[in-house]
């Protein structure tokens, strides 16, 4: 097993691995769209979903691959029904015609952001799953 970390991308807060590479998979821990040196999160949310694409391309780029290796994506958003086309944009720009699985739901329980010192709770939180080199 490898941990992946680089200062391009946000840490977290205590003992959590920005990624882990192990069985030839790299495995992102959840990630928002948080300035890597302030932890600020934009409150636009396209801004902020592009901040958070740039957080994923430097974590997946610490560990030698990229987001056209991203096989499966899981997302939590604060404001799903609000949010989701503004994301979709996004995705789109970002993935071109990559296509990973994904799934996308709402973050019901209003718990992101309270306990992580963030300036305010993000709009989204990313999870990412990537198939390394054989």
């Amino acid at each position: 097993m490898r941990i992946i970390e680089t200062s391009a991308a946000p840490s977290h807060n205590g003992p959590v691995p920005q990624a882990v590479e192990a069985g030839g998979w790299i495995y992102v821990s959840a990630l928002f769209g948080a300035d890597p040196e302030t932890h600020a999160i934009p409150a636009d949310a396209r801004a902020e979903a592009e901040r958070l694409f740039a957080n994923l391309a430097a974590i997946l780029n610490a560990a030698g691959a990229g987001l056209g290796d991203v096989v499966r994506v899981g997302i939590v958003m604060r404001a799903l029904q609000r949010d989701r086309p503004v994301f979709n944009d996004v995705w789109a720009e970002q993935f071109g015609d990559h296509r990973p699985a994904r799934s996308a739901g709402p973050d019901r329980f209003g718990r992101h952001g309270r306990r992580r010192g963030l300036h305010h709770p993000p709009h989204r939180e990313h999870h990412a799953l990537r198939r390394g080199p054989p």
